[in-house]
């Protein structure tokens, strides 16, 4: 009977022990994916900075609204109304409001509120259940847009010939 009082005893001391390693596991796990939810949050912010920087470099904040736009699928007008609205949003921030209002069938205004009122993207994003690659691929190609062909080579059809007048021979 002793050895099966202390057989028990072990058992349980043994479950006891496994379950409590498995729980501080679990919550270092959550602790690190909290970090790293973190960290893309703060990469969100500096990358619509870094966005912006290049818009404004780049001189054409009318042909970076336009590319929102036309990447956004959000007329126009409304893109120009909300940069009337919040001079200091953005491309960036503007399409970052557009992107999550696409995912969270909300308004874009409402979100670019929520920003410029102190709401970091990244908890704007978090709220509305918009996956954070989401939104930075749409950055990545509004940067693109941006960086790529100069402005007087954009809106010119492609007709197979060199740019320039000289045809090749």
């Amino acid at each position: 009977m002793r050895k099966l009082m202390y057989s028990l005893l072990v058992a349980t001391v043994s479950l006891g022990l496994t379950a409590g390693l498995a729980r501080g596991q679990e919550r270092r796990q959550d602790r690190a994916a909290e970090r790293d939810r973190a960290s893309q949050r703060d990469e969100l912010e500096s990358r619509a900075r870094t966005v912006n920087a290049l818009a404004d470099k780049r001189g054409g904040m009318k042909e970076a609204m336009h590319d929102v736009s036309v990447e956004t699928g959000v007329p126009a007008d409304q893109i120009e109304h909300m940069r009337d609205q919040h001079p200091d949003a953005g491309a960036a921030g503007i399409m970052i409001a557009c992107v999550i209002a696409d995912n969270a069938k909300g308004a874009p205004e409402s979100y670019l509120t929520r920003h410029v009122n102190g709401k970091g993207w990244g908890a704007i994003a978090a709220d509305n259940n918009v996956p954070l690659e989401k939104i930075n691929a749409r950055l990545d190609k509004l940067q693109r847009y941006l960086e790529g062909t100069p402005s007087s080579d954009r809106n010119l059809p492609a007709t197979g010939r060199e740019r320039g007048g000289v045809p090749r021979n």
